[in-house]
C-alpha cells in the first residue's frame, strides 16, 4: 500500500491536450481531442509575456511624452520534447511528430462550420499553473535524430513554442471580442483636439466628439499630462 510520501514522489508527466476550437466563437473549448503524453518532461521552459506601451511624440515638445499602457502581450510558452520510440499507446515517432504539426492547421469539423480554426492547446505538469493555459500552436519544428535501418524515424527532438488565446476582458464582447469600453490619451505639450483626433480617429473633423465626450470648449487649450477619453464605439 503506497504511503502519502509515496504519492509526493511519484513522476508526473508533462501532457499536451489538444481541444476541438469553439464552434460558435467565444473563448471556451469544444471537447477534449486527442494529448500527447510526454515520455521525458522537459529539462526547460521558457515563459515570456510582455506589456505593449505607445510613446506619442510631438515635434515642438521639449521633452519625450509619458508613455501611454494599450494593453498587455499573450503569455509565450516555448520547451523542447524528446520523442523515443513508441509510446505506451503504441504509436510511433513519426505519428506524434503528425499530430503535433496536426495543431497548426484547421480541423475538418471548423472548415465544414465555415469558422477554420486548428485545436487549442493546453501544456498541463501537475500543479504548474502559470505554464498551463489555453493557447494556439504557434510552432512546431521537429528534428529527427535516428532511424530503423527500414527508414522509420526513431527519435526526434521537438521545438514547440505556444502563444496564449487569453479572453474576453472588461468592456468585451466575449463573442466577437470587439472593444467597447473607451480609450484614453494622455495630452504632452503641442496637442490640441484636431490633432488627437487625427492620430487615434483618423479624421481631425473627429475633435468636436472628442470635446463632447470630455466637456471641452477650446479645441487649441489642452494642459499637458491629463486624460482625454477617446469616443469608443459605444458613442457612435
Amino acid at each position: 500500500m503506497s504511503g502519502p510520501q509515496e504519492s509526493r514522489d511519484k513522476m508526473v508527466r508533462a501532457t499536451l491536450e489538444m481541444y476541438a476550437p469553439p464552434s460558435g466563437g467565444g473563448t471556451d473549448p469544444g471537447p477534449l481531442m486527442d494529448e500527447v503524453r510526454m515520455q521525458f518532461n522537459p529539462a526547460e521552459l521558457v515563459l515570456a509575456k510582455g506589456a505593449a506601451w505607445a510613446r506619442h511624440t510631438v515635434r515642438s515638445a521639449p521633452r519625450t511624452a509619458v508613455p501611454e499602457f494599450t494593453g498587455s502581450r499573450p503569455r509565450v510558452l516555448a520547451m523542447t520534447v524528446l520523442l523515443d520510440g513508441a509510446d505506451k499507446r503504441g504509436r510511433s515517432v513519426d505519428a506524434r511528430v503528425s499530430k503535433l504539426l496536426e495543431c497548426c492547421a484547421p480541423t475538418e469539423s471548423s472548415i465544414d462550420a465555415e469558422r477554420p480554426s486548428p485545436p487549442w492547446v493546453r501544456f498541463r505538469w501537475g500543479d504548474f499553473a502559470s505554464v498551463s493555459f489555453l493557447s494556439y500552436m504557434r510552432k512546431v519544428h521537429a528534428t529527427y535524430t535516428r532511424f530503423s535501418p527500414q527508414g522509420s524515424p526513431q527519435r526526434a527532438v521537438c521545438e514547440i513554442t505556444l502563444e496564449e488565446i487569453g479572453g474576453a476582458t472588461k468592456g468585451q464582447n466575449p463573442t466577437s471580442g470587439a472593444l467597447t469600453s473607451r480609450r484614453s490619451r494622455t495630452v504632452v505639450a503641442g496637442d490640441s483636439l484636431p490633432s488627437i483626433a487625427q492620430q487615434e480617429l483618423g479624421s481631425a473633423a473627429a475633435w468636436r466628439d472628442i470635446a463632447r465626450l470630455n466637456g471641452l470648449h477650446d479645441p487649441w487649450r489642452l494642459r499637458p499630462g491629463a486624460q482625454v477619453l477617446l469616443p469608443g464605439h459605444e458613442d457612435g
